[in-house]
């Protein structure tokens, strides 16, 4: 019998009402002076006060249903309800269905002597995924550590570090192939070091094309495209190179078809940007919304943005900070390798051509991004021709005019150039509840490869602000 029923107002309204008409008939009767006269109507009275005041109470908890039970009202629920953000689904049942295909490849780490074993070596899968919101695809490569595949880690989500690569650094396999991600994660995962995580190594976003046959796996180890130069995606021999991309030509010179040269913008949007009235335009819903429910899909991972991390190398960097600073609901740290953090830069490493006003005849203007680096003025404006829109791209602009999001960014680039400055600068402009850590090496640090010496620095950093569940 709750508090809302009819039963129990009928239990307290009949009573009531009874009380008061025995006060308005016996008052009479119990008047006089006297002990006993004067303690009958002060019962008549408290009592019928007494009911009356329930019955009211009740009906208007009745109306307006404050307490619908009693253990709303008195407190006695053992439920305890806990609300938290979580990532876009909470399981496989919540993927769409066919937009994420996962191969098993047989690269990653192995014990020399040993069959290829994913709870002692762990696994790297390919992920091929088309995003439903976005209209691009990407190919991901993803390494689960031996833990993942343990009985001891079998109800533990473990934190997932989304890594960003570029054409110029090689794509994907640049992370399995030159940076070494899935070894120098085992090793110093085995050191106790850095706690075990999974990392989804992502290239270029493109527009979504018609499924096509693909290899399972990038050129391996043993046969890799690299050239005299060490780029990736160059073959020796006569002077001759090949294009990542399958095409045939110099690395860096766009292939020419009988339609004329081929427009990056075309293909590959702008860092990592939704630009406005661009085809296949819609980076930044692919990497904030459908890649992350790809992975929640298909993976066991946390629920919560303090599992969630991102890393990348130049543009790739800028785009990890970027993203933590801008979808602070899904991700907790970032860890950038010289990233400029100022105007996004497209997918080659090249910053975006802007054009916020036309400029006036001979004048020769040009526009300035927020890292101090002048940039092109074109007939394309990737921005819609909003100087809004434009500056909020700007990550030190975002420092310095908007409330700072409560996440960790590490600035990593060499200890000398703009790289070090751009570092320098960001970190200064931090304000609580943002906080960034900068880490300055020296020599010259361009490639992955060249970077896979401080990657376990990296990964401890990542480590010691990501959280399992």
């Amino acid at each position: 019998m709750e508090p809302i029923g009819a039963g129990f107002l009928a239990l307290v309204c009949v009573p009531a009402v009874a009380c008061l008409v025995a006060a308005v008939v016996l008052w009479p009767r119990f008047a006089g002076r006297g002990v006993r006269p004067v303690a009958a109507r002060t019962g008549l009275l408290l009592g019928s006060q007494a009911l009356l005041t329930a019955a009211v109470v009740l009906l208007v908890n009745r109306y307006f249903v404050f307490y619908a039970t009693w253990d709303d009202l008195l407190g006695g629920t053992t439920t305890n309800a806990k609300v938290k953000q979580v990532q876009p689904n909470r399981g496989a049942e919540a993927a769409p269905a066919g937009l994420a295909h996962r191969v098993t490849t047989a690269l990653g780490p192995k014990r020399r002597g040993h069959p290829r074993d994913p709870g002692k070596d762990g696994r790297v899968d390919r992920l091929d995924v088309q995003g439903a919101r976005s209209g691009l695809d990407a190919q991901a490569y993803v390494y689960l550590p031996p833990q993942y595949f343990q009985p001891k880690y079998a109800h533990q989500r473990l934190p997932v570090v989304i890594t960003i690569a570029d054409d110029a650094s090689g794509g994907a396999a640049a992370w399995l192939h030159q940076a070494k991600l899935p070894d120098e994660a085992l090793a110093a995962a085995a050191t106790g070091g850095v706690q075990p995580m999974i990392y989804a190594m992502l290239g270029p976003v493109r527009r979504f094309t018609p499924a096509r046959p693909r290899s399972a796996e990038p050129p391996s180890a043993a046969t890799p495209r690299t050239g005299p130069s060490g780029r990736p995606g160059e073959r020796g021999g006569r002077g001759h190179k090949h294009r990542t991309d399958g095409s045939r030509g110099p690395i860096g010179v766009t292939p020419v078809t009988k339609r004329g040269p081929a427009k990056p913008r075309d293909v590959r949007p702008a860092g990592c940007l939704d630009l406005p009235g661009v085809a296949g335009g819609q980076a930044e819903t692919f990497l904030s919304k459908d890649l992350p429910l790809a992975l929640a899909g298909t993976y066991r991972l946390p629920e919560t943005r303090a599992g969630w991390g991102l890393a990348g190398l130049t543009a790739g960097g800028q785009c990890a900070a970027r993203l933590a600073m801008l979808h602070s609901d899904l991700f907790t740290a970032a860890a950038s390798l010289n990233g400029r953090f100022g105007l996004p830069t497209d997918g080659t490493g090249a910053r975006t051509v802007v054009k916020v006003a036309p400029p006036a005849a001979g004048t020769g203007a040009t526009a300035s991004g927020g890292s101090g680096r002048p940039v092109k003025q074109g007939p394309d404006d990737p921005y819609g021709g909003s100087e809004a829109y434009r500056l909020e791209q700007d990550l030190t602009w975002r420092l310095q005019h908007l409330p700072p999001p409560p996440i960790s960014v590490l600035a990593a680039a060499q200890s000398a150039g703009a790289d070090a400055q751009a570092a320098e600068r960001f970190t200064a402009l931090a304000k609580p509840p943002m906080r960034v850590d900068k880490l300055l090496v020296p020599g010259a640090r361009v490639t992955l490869g060249e970077w896979r010496s401080e990657l376990p620095a990296v990964l401890a950093w990542l480590s010691a602000h990501l959280k399992g569940e």
